[in-house]
């Protein structure tokens, strides 16, 4: 009697596929997860790319600005007494161009004296045409010198001041220095102004005083040392440039 063979499990041939598949799964995830660029495993080529890019949008956040920040930035408004010295500088500066207006007027009219005489040596006009503009000019002379010791008073009673002063605001500095600088300008034709007028004034009291003989002694003296400070005074006012006050 043939007996059935019965069939031999073979339990090892079944493990190794199972186990080899298993392996494979395992390193495939493995060599998966090393070689997929994330974050963490991304080359430094791309990541310093990335970090390029990103570090060129425009950020979005809104600064707030510390006190001290708003404190320098806010402008400090003048004080009353800044503005007081403004207005009192540019009251002395108007008193000044008035006396410079006022002495110009004076010394042209002594200059025109002066040349009525050049012209008659020099032979350009009769005697009869130089006495005319003598009477002319000299009657103009009491005029010429009372409006401009006005003038003078007016500005000696001012006692404002261009120089800097504290708690001025850049409006008020701004116009203190402009001030400044027309007030310096001012100086020399003054100078020059008050020499001419002078010499004015002592003609006016030469022709007051003294007999004729002596009178004409005294202005040929006076004609030919005029010249100088008419001159000066010309000059200065020719340079005489200055910002408006």
């Amino acid at each position: 009697m043939v007996q059935a063979r019965r069939a031999k499990v073979r339990p090892a041939r079944v493990i190794i596929p199972l186990a080899l598949a298993a392996a494979l799964l395992v390193g495939g995830s493995f060599a998966a997860w090393k070689f997929w660029p994330t974050a963490t495993t991304a080359d430094p080529q791309t990541q310093s790319s990335t970090t390029a890019a990103e570090s060129q949008v425009p950020s979005t956040a809104v600064s707030t600005p510390s006190s001290s920040t708003e404190a320098s930035s806010s402008a400090q408004p003048a004080s009353e007494a800044s503005k007081k010295a403004l207005k009192a500088c540019q009251q002395k500066i108007s008193a000044a161009d008035e006396v410079l207006k006022q002495g110009s007027i004076g010394v042209r009219h002594w200059a025109s004296h002066i040349k009525a005489q050049a012209d008659n040596l020099d032979g350009k006009i009769s005697v009869e045409e130089m006495k005319a503009q003598f009477k002319k000019t000299r009657l103009k002379g009491p005029g010429d010198l009372k409006r401009y010791s006005d003038a003078l008073a007016t500005y000696g009673e001012i006692k404002g001041s261009c120089a800097k002063v504290e708690d001025a605001d850049a409006v008020v500095a701004a116009g203190l220095a402009k001030c400044q600088k027309r007030s310096k300008a001012q100086k020399p034709v003054m100078e020059a102004t008050a020499a001419g007028m002078k010499d004015w004034k002592n003609h006016q009291k030469l022709m007051q005083a003294g007999t004729p003989s002596e009178a004409q002694s005294a202005w040929l003296k006076q004609y030919h040392a005029a010249p100088k400070n008419i001159n000066a005074f010309k000059k200065a006012t020719a340079k005489f440039k200055a910002p408006d006050c």
